[in-house]
């Protein structure tokens, strides 16, 4: 149940972000909405659930129905709440810190814009394709009513 090293990623750098906007703690969502914002199939999203689970990245546990489930991102660091009692000894000027988090927060948004124009381009495939098979339907309909 080996995931490809982009897939597993992608549900990796998701779950991060998830866990980060729910502050650490455990969340709960729904498979759909999973599927929606990596663009995965509803097989993949399974096997990458499954995988990362065995890996100890998340932990899974049951939701309110059988479409949701609550999940727990176990490798993010805690966040340490005695910072304001360390902030003298760890005093970095600004001029230092800026640029490196500027740069890193570029590239992440850079990432993520990447990725969100890469979901974009599956969701126009698809689209054309059922726009082609409802092309087709259409003309097969149109030869019975013009052969009869």
């Amino acid at each position: 149940m080996r995931l490809k090293e982009k897939t597993h990623r992608k549900f990796v750098d998701f779950f991060e972000k998830m866990s980060r906007m729910y502050q650490g703690n455990e969340f709960e969502l729904a498979y759909s909405d999973i599927q929606r914002e990596t663009g995965a199939a509803s097989v993949t999203l399974k096997r990458a659930i499954q995988a990362l689970e065995v890996d100890g990245v998340i932990q899974v546990s049951p939701g309110r129905n059988s479409r949701y489930a609550k999940f727990k991102y176990l490798l993010e660091q805690p966040v340490d709440n005695s910072v304001g009692n360390n902030q003298q000894d760890q005093v970095v000027p600004v001029e230092q810190n800026v640029p490196v988090n500027n740069e890193a927060s570029i590239k992440n948004e850079v990432n993520e814009l990447v990725n969100l124009v890469d979901q974009l381009r599956r969701r126009i495939r698809t689209q054309e394709m059922a726009i082609a098979l409802l092309q087709d339907r259409v003309a097969e309909l149109e030869d019975k009513i013009r052969k009869q």
